[in-house]
């Protein structure tokens, strides 16, 4: 599966434009169901996350667009006619109505989220579900796929936040509460992925076999880690964390550090699925 440069430089953008608007999404949740424990300079130092992720989700998209046409404005513009541009707008609005999440009162609660949501869900208006035939469910589970991708991993950034700047009790009462709603929600996310593979495979030694499927492979792979990861996080540190214990506080920032990279590996293989491959049929 030899890359062009063009190909390189497009995947990098669009697992950029992944990585920012998850990142976004997930910090504007993460202040909703934890502001109440979160001290006054946290809660700053989140929304200047998300003003971040939100202008780099701006400009890492246009800079999708523009190395998937190749600098060529007649296929730039076919793209912004097609799935990309619908979703890309749709990314567009959301991000605008996320900012409100930098602005520190509660009556801009409720748009942001509806951003975040939207911003999250807009890579489900472009890609290989919408060649199959009905696609109303694939497109469904994708969106669900994407928001609790978005929960868990955009989560990351402010939990290390809080476990750099934290105490180590008010540290486990926050990441007992994230990992109360994300042990829900990361099933959902392996569900809404797994039905998502079982409809997408028509030929399973074809699918495995292919560039898509190893790609595939390595993703569960990371995936699998990650869960790991969070399992010991939930089962092991939080619980030594409200305790009090300190050097809690330690583990867990590595390890949050760890699920990270991983995150960021699976969101590049994830770009990989729609710039320089494809499942087979």
């Amino acid at each position: 599966m030899p890359l062009s440069g063009w190909d390189a430089a497009a995947l990098l953008a669009k697992a950029a434009t992944y990585a920012a608007t998850l990142s976004a999404a997930g910090c504007v949740f993460f202040l909703a169901y934890s502001e109440d424990l979160l001290q006054n300079a946290e809660c700053t130092r989140i929304r200047r996350l998300i003003g971040v992720s939100l202008a780099a989700s701006a400009m890492a998209s246009a800079a999708t667009f523009l190395l998937l046409g190749m600098f060529d404005a007649t296929l730039t513009g076919m793209l912004l006619r097609g799935g990309e541009g619908r979703a890309s707008g749709i990314r567009m609005a959301g991000v605008a109505l996320a900012a409100f999440a930098v602005f520190p009162r509660r009556r801009y609660r409720a748009p942001a989220i509806i951003g975040a949501i939207a911003a999250a869900t807009s890579f489900a208006w472009v890609g290989h579900v919408h060649a199959l035939r009905p696609n109303t469910l694939p497109a469904l589970l994708l969106c669900l796929h994407l928001l609790c991708a978005a929960f868990w991993l955009g989560a990351l950034a402010p939990l290390l936040l809080v476990a750099r700047h934290g105490s180590g009790a008010r540290i486990g009462l926050i990441t007992a509460r994230f990992g109360a709603a994300a042990l829900r929600l990361v099933g959902v996310l392996v569900v809404a992925g797994a039905t998502l593979l079982w409809i997408m495979i028509s030929d399973a030694a074809k699918f495995w076999s292919s560039d898509y499927g190893r790609l595939l492979a390595t993703k569960l792979v990371a995936v699998i880690l990650l869960l790991s990861i969070a399992a010991m996080n939930k089962l092991y540190l939080t619980p030594r964390l409200l305790l009090g214990d300190a050097g809690a506080a330690g583990a867990l920032r590595r390890s949050i550090k760890a699920e990270m990279v991983l995150g960021g590996l699976v969101l590049l293989i994830t770009a990989a699925f729609t710039t320089i491959t494809g499942p087979p049929h």
